[in-house]
């Protein structure tokens, strides 16, 4: 699935607003506007010394390019900064400025995160200056907040209850943040919490009292960042950074169990834009089910020169071979794009309805259905037939009451000795 800002936006307090002219035409051109200029994940880390600690950012890079999601990734986080640093820092706003940006991830410094520095609600204050610049450049980006952990000072128990208690404080503010800003974030610290409540003795930063992650630390949150933004499994990748094969491995386990089973605790796909589907097959009927988020319409692009604004179609392809299917799901003006492919190896007698011999009407119908056969034949039977193959009528007489049925679409089948045909009407 991949994101385009198609339209221009409009200078208005809403900062997620997009003008809706031209859209017609601006769909046209969508395909090759996504294949020009989304080939690319692009992201931007604004944090601090907890982000750039063993180049955590490239680490993610890496681990999405080896999986195959080509990314690019910018990172400024000065040492020692917060929110409260970067509200006012030029350096942050041109960062925005360069726009294009699928993703930018904001860190709130470590006291910011605790609330030990600033109460959260300043920090909030902060943040909604930040999030709202980013969207004037950036309209359609998904912004998520980078959940860090606090030290360790021991492994009694004592450190442990003051560990955890500390986590739970994190924990809180950044959901503070995710729900007033309507974001989501990057469950790092929970990730962190798990590893170290497994084994107090696995340290995952420099040593006891120091918040910065030491190599491990880096890696879960690579890792985490790849499970939360890609929405996928970080398992298999081939890098691994300054661990074995068994360790990483071990973390990459750890961290997509935590983000991807439980997304609307991390708030993904809670506020922002989703775009997913799957489908089932019967014969050469495909019965989509469409699993996006957070839409205000869809388009569908069948791959065969048909298409549907339903949200959940039912499609017949009439012919054999792979089709590409493409939903188009679009939120205030930004357009998200998800492909998949569909095989047709077979083609049901049951589904075609080129034969001319034959004719139904009115079409659409509303009380009786009308069948008229150019050629006379004997012994017909007529079934009536839903989209999801359910037969609703069976009947030998060419006129069939179809007022009991719902408006929608209905398949009419002839059935005449060894031969079938259908067609398609509309019940209104």
């Amino acid at each position: 699935m991949k994101q385009e800002c198609i339209l221009q936006e409009s200078s208005k307090n809403n900062r997620r607003y997009i003008d809706m002219k031209n859209i017609i035409f601006l769909f046209i051109v969508s395909n090759a506007l996504f294949s020009q200029a989304q080939d690319t994940t692009k992201v931007l880390f604004v944090g601090n010394s907890i982000t750039y600690f063993n180049s955590m950012p490239q680490t993610f890079e890496a681990i999405a390019n080896s999986l195959g999601d080509t990314t690019e990734v910018t990172m400024y986080a000065p040492g020692g900064t917060g929110f409260v640093d970067h509200v006012v820092n030029p350096n942050v706003y041109n960062h925005f400025r360069e726009g294009d940006w699928d993703f930018i991830v904001l860190q709130p410094g470590s006291g910011e995160s605790y609330g030990s520095t600033y109460p959260i609600g300043q920090t909030l204050e902060r943040a909604n200056v930040l999030v709202d610049s980013i969207y004037k450049y950036n309209p359609c980006v998904k912004v998520l907040y980078y959940e860090i952990s606090n030290g360790v000072f021991g492994v009694s128990s004592v450190d442990s209850v003051n560990y955890n208690n500390s986590m739970s404080v994190i924990k809180g503010n950044i959901e503070f943040l995710s729900d007033s800003t309507e974001l989501f974030f990057a469950p790092v610290g929970d990730v962190f919490r798990a590893k170290w409540n497994s084994d107090v003795n696995d340290i995952l930063w420099g040593g006891y009292g120091d918040i910065h992650p030491n190599n491990k630390g880096s890696y879960i949150a690579a890792c985490t960042f790849y499970s939360s933004i890609f929405q996928k499994s970080s398992y298999g990748t081939s890098e691994q950074s300054t661990l074995s094969v068994s360790e990483a491995e071990s973390i990459q386990l750890l961290c997509d169990s935590i983000v991807l089973n439980y997304f609307p605790e991390w708030r993904i796909n809670t506020y922002n834009q989703s775009t997913d589907f799957d489908y089932v097959m019967n014969s050469n009927t495909a019965y989509f089910n469409n699993l996006s988020q957070n839409i205000d319409s869809v388009h569908w692009d069948f791959g065969d020169g048909n298409s549907s604004s339903e949200i959940s179609p039912a499609h017949i392809f009439n012919s054999v071979g792979s089709f590409s299917v493409t939903l188009f799901t679009y939120k205030n003006g930004c357009m998200q794009i998800d492909t998949q492919h569909v095989s047709i190896i077979t083609i049901d007698l049951f589904e075609l309805e080129n034969d001319v011999s034959w004719k139904v009407y009115p079409n659409p119908a509303s009380d009786i259905l009308i069948i008229e056969n150019i050629e006379n034949s004997n012994a017909v039977r007529y079934k009536v037939y839903d989209l999801f193959g359910r037969l609703l009528i069976e009947s030998s007489e060419a006129s069939i009451n179809v007022s009991s049925l719902n408006s929608g679409q209905y398949i009419i089948k002839k059935s005449n000795g060894d031969t079938e045909e259908i067609k398609r009407f509309i019940v209104q």
